[in-house]
């Protein structure tokens, strides 16, 4: 791809790289319903069709952003597992490649966001439960109030089959066996 092949206005792009900013902007679109940030997508969606590694400054040549966007984008994407950070360098540079396999990339995203939500609520849960088992036992809260706090019981006993659900269904995403190679 040439520099800012992703730019609307480029007059230089070759007909594949024009079919590939198509792609680049749906795979951006998509993580965008995601959560993950448009720019981070479009980033990735660059990193995905390079055949090899990339630098901070060839992908800022790329983005047309600045350096610190550029290297925060790529530490989210790190983070999600979408890209990885090299061991070698090119010329005292970091070198960044994107995961391709979209299998993989599935497990990393999925997997750490749905174990972040499973870990958040548990906790959440853990420590409300005891606070509303106690008040539920008080003299001092009405007989209404214990009521609400009977109902608010039997939602989070719901809540807690499904975060334990939720947990073996990340799991088995974390395990080898549920993807095809």
């Amino acid at each position: 791809m040439k520099q800012a092949a992703f730019g609307e206005n480029n007059p230089d792009l070759s007909p594949r790289e024009l079919a590939l900013r198509q792609v680049i902007d749906a795979i951006a679109q998509t993580m965008d319903l995601y959560g993950a940030n448009y720019s981070f997508g479009q980033l990735y969606g660059i990193m995905f069709f390079e055949d090899h590694p990339m630098t901070l400054e060839d992908m800022k040549q790329y983005m047309n952003m600045s350096k610190s966007n550029m290297s925060y984008g790529v530490r989210s994407l790190i983070a999600s597992g979408m890209v990885s950070k090299l061991e070698e360098k090119q010329e005292r540079k970091d070198l960044y490649k994107a995961e391709t396999n979209f299998f993989q990339t599935f497990k990393s995203f999925f997997t750490m966001k749905l174990q972040r939500e499973v870990d958040v609520m548990t906790a959440a849960i853990e420590e409300a439960f005891p606070e509303l088992r106690a008040l539920l036992e008080s003299r001092d809260v009405s007989e209404e109030e214990k009521l609400r706090i009977a109902g608010d019981l039997e939602k989070l006993n719901h809540a807690i089959e499904y975060y334990a659900w939720l947990q073996q269904f990340v799991d088995k995403l974390q395990g080898d066996d549920y993807f095809p190679v």
